[in-house]
């Protein structure tokens, strides 16, 4: 036996929704018009998480609705046992065709598949994206698709609340066991897309987008190198190992100036120098920065201009990544650290040491917590990393346990007190 159900979408007439029903089985859901109508004055259009928008009871119209309704169920239901052969179900598609040819009513256009709406939002938005941007959407898409292969067909009409959920806990967290912040990262592309499509009118039925939560992060854990570790690294000796010795050239210059990976090829371009800094766009942001050219990192550019004449070869990131940790072990950055990451709402203890904790971001976070420590403020920083935001920058500054020692080691010594313990200097008659 077949189970009807009726639920209501607002298209974008001002003054009437459709009625749609829901015909299903455990195999299989699907949704489609009966060409029935009424006035919205008669429905509660107040939305709560976890409820639907309902037909206002005790009013003269509701028994007219209802009667319409379970008129369509029994046909639906009716269909579905002249259909039903040796005791097999009939396909639902097989159900819907029925009952367009019985009731007359215009069988609806073929509806877009998910895939083809997102390469629609894909192709409509990528003028706004970077390379790696388009990276991380494209992935989305992979994911949604082996969500289909693992749940079922996702069909337009049925992306609502209840998707959202299903893909964030029982796709990504359950059987990805992917961490929140990355749970997240693809939520937000699935939520752009939906927006997409409802603004585009791909959809019809009003899905609201400030009901989708993401998921709870803890702060992420990252580090930054303190002032002696990044003495140790330039002074470093990597001259037998000419691959790493670029890496720790590159990695250097993250460091000195404050810039993304993406953006050293610009500053090492000697048409952004003046005398007293280097002036770029940035890559990411098209945020302009200007960098000082301060003593250190005059010296280390000499350097890299001797050492490279024909221009600093190439590296990808995830090259630069990988060989990167590997300076940090023969640096003996071999400090261990403990954290704590989500993956829904379990909480996973984390132990890793310092040398596999430096990326190419590493480089950045360094000048800003270094600069930061050295009484500079925040704005002057901020100009040179090209942070348009106190919350953005707030996330590159790293305070290490050692930092906090030192910042609260005489916060209850009596000044009074260290003066008069001082011995008194003998006068000299």
């Amino acid at each position: 036996m077949i189970s009807v159900s009726f639920y209501l979408l607002t298209p974008d007439a001002i003054t009437q929704s459709l009625v749609y029903a829901s015909i299903s089985n455990k195999e299989k859901r699907l949704r489609f018009s009966t060409g029935e109508s009424f006035i919205t004055d008669y429905c509660n259009v107040r939305k709560k998480k976890g409820t639907k928008t309902l037909v206002k009871r005790n009013t003269a119209f509701y028994f007219e609705y209802t009667t319409k309704l379970t008129s369509i169920r029994d046909s639906l239901i009716r269909l579905g046992m002249e259909l039903t052969k040796d005791g097999r179900k009939p396909p639902l598609e097989l159900i819907r065709e029925a009952y367009y040819l019985q009731s007359g009513k215009t069988k609806p256009e073929a509806q877009m598949t998910l895939e083809e709406a997102f390469n629609k939002f894909i192709s409509g938005t990528q003028s706004e994206w970077s390379d790696n941007t388009l990276k991380k959407i494209n992935g989305t898409l992979n994911h949604l698709k082996e969500f289909q292969k693992l749940f079922g067909e996702l069909i337009l009409d049925n992306l609502n609340e209840d998707f959202w959920y299903a893909i964030r806990d029982n796709y990504f967290v359950l059987t990805k066991k992917f961490s929140n912040p990355s749970t997240n990262k693809y939520l937000k592309t699935i939520k752009q897309f939906l927006r997409f499509i409802q603004k585009k009118n791909i959809i019809k039925h009003n899905i609201d987008l400030d009901d989708l939560k993401y998921l709870d992060e803890l702060e992420p854990f990252k580090i930054a190198l303190n002032g002696m570790e990044v003495e140790k690294l330039l002074k470093l000796n990597l001259s037998a190992d000419l691959r790493l010795d670029k890496v720790r050239d590159l990695f250097a210059l993250e460091i000195l100036t404050g810039q993304r990976f993406s953006d050293i090829p610009k500053v090492l371009d000697r048409k952004h120098f003046s005398e007293t800094s280097i002036q770029i766009y940035q890559q990411k942001t098209g945020e302009k920065v200007t960098i000082p050219l301060h003593y250190k990192l005059k010296k280390h550019l000499a350097k890299i201009a001797n050492k490279y004449p024909d221009g600093f070869p190439s590296i990808s990131n995830q090259k630069f990544n990988e060989y990167v940790k590997e300076i940090g072990t023969l640096a003996g950055f071999d400090k261990e650290h403990s954290w704590v990451t989500m993956t829904g709402k379990k909480k996973i203890p984390q132990t890793d040491y310092r040398y596999n904790l430096i990326t190419s971001h590493t480089g950045r976070r360094t000048f800003c917590t270094l600069a930061l420590k050295r009484g500079i403020h925040a704005e002057l920083i901020m100009k040179v990393t090209g942070h348009r935001s106190y919350d953005q920058f707030r996330e590159y500054v790293k305070v290490d346990d050692s930092d906090l020692s030192k910042a609260f080691e005489g916060m209850f010594i009596d000044k009074r007190e260290t003066a008069k313990s001082k011995p008194k200097a003998t006068k000299i008659k």
